[in-house]
């Protein structure tokens, strides 16, 4: 079995990095990953997760940290996930420039929620002004009448709010936002491990770019999802924080002697007979 660590952002050109580096190392059709990232590029993620499943028959993703965003796609690509306790992955939340504001990135789904939020207070408005106003004349207005007058009240609360919608922004990022849906149904055709229903999940329900998918709520999401053995445990333990939390440089490194060495030793463990061997 291949062992290796990603640790870092997922991004395009470092992708081929990667890429180049698996193809230098491989060395077995099993693969176990150990991902660490704060995210970054669906593209880079999607292009590692379609190579790995080109040239490995068997992938785990091994989560013994932090994993957000890209990282959780690429998980997709995966037939099997692997936690250690404090593994943690993320919402398929795609981060885009904010306007006039090239340093700062926003979540995608802003767009979609103040939609949300304003449909939500406007219905709320709307029917409250029909009940006020029909209540305050004693059934004198009509239902018709104290609709539209509500709806003259709400056209002047919530038309300049309307009026600084850009459809074209609205759309750019509608169709951006579809980016980690379309890629993680293609990245999970293969081996199947993500839910059906827990793409649009991913994708669309969380709260937060930050919100944490733990073990507990990947058994969810995913079909197959197991606790780290103590092999795999002890080999990021001891390599300390590296396997959980993102480096700021990209780190890559192949650990397939080491886990070897750790099983060897486990082995002749095993096989040092106790003192009640002898009775």
């Amino acid at each position: 079995m291949d062992v290796f660590l990603y640790n870092g952002e997922i991004r395009q050109g470092e992708d081929f990095q990667f890429i180049k580096f698996i193809d230098d190392e491989i060395n077995s059709d099993t693969l176990l990953l150990i991902l660490v990232t704060p995210g970054g590029s669906p593209d880079a993620a999607y292009k590692i997760g379609k190579y790995l499943q080109s040239r490995y028959s068997d992938i785990t993703i091994y989560i013994p940290g932090f994993c957000k965003s890209a990282g959780t796609l690429l998980a997709i690509s995966a037939n099997k996930l692997m936690f250690s306790p404090y593994g943690e992955l993320g919402p398929l939340d795609v981060q885009m420039a904010k306007t006039d504001d090239l340093a700062g990135l926003e979540s995608g789904l802003n767009i979609s929620e103040a939609f949300l939020t304003l449909e939500i207070r406007a219905k709320s408005a709307f029917h409250s002004l029909i009940q006020e106003i029909v209540g305050n004349s004693g059934g004198i207005v009509s239902f018709q009448t104290a609709s539209h007058s509500a709806t003259e009240i709400l056209g002047s609360l919530y038309g300049p709010v309307f009026a600084k919608i850009d459809p074209e922004e609205v759309g750019s990022r509608a169709r951006a936002m579809r980016i980690g849906e379309d890629y993680g149904m293609r990245l999970n055709k293969k081996f199947g491990n993500l839910n059906p229903k827990a793409l649009l999940a991913l994708s669309q329900t969380y709260s937060s770019h930050g919100f944490v998918i733990d073990r507990e709520e990947a058994g969810v999401l995913f079909n197959r999802v197991e606790d780290a053995d103590e092999d795999a445990q002890g080999l990021v333990d001891s390599l300390g924080s590296v396997c959980r939390f993102p480096g700021e440089s990209l780190d890559f490194r192949n650990l397939t002697e080491e886990y070897q060495k750790a099983l060897c030793q486990e082995d002749r463990d095993d096989k040092i007979p106790t003192d009640n061997s002898f009775e």
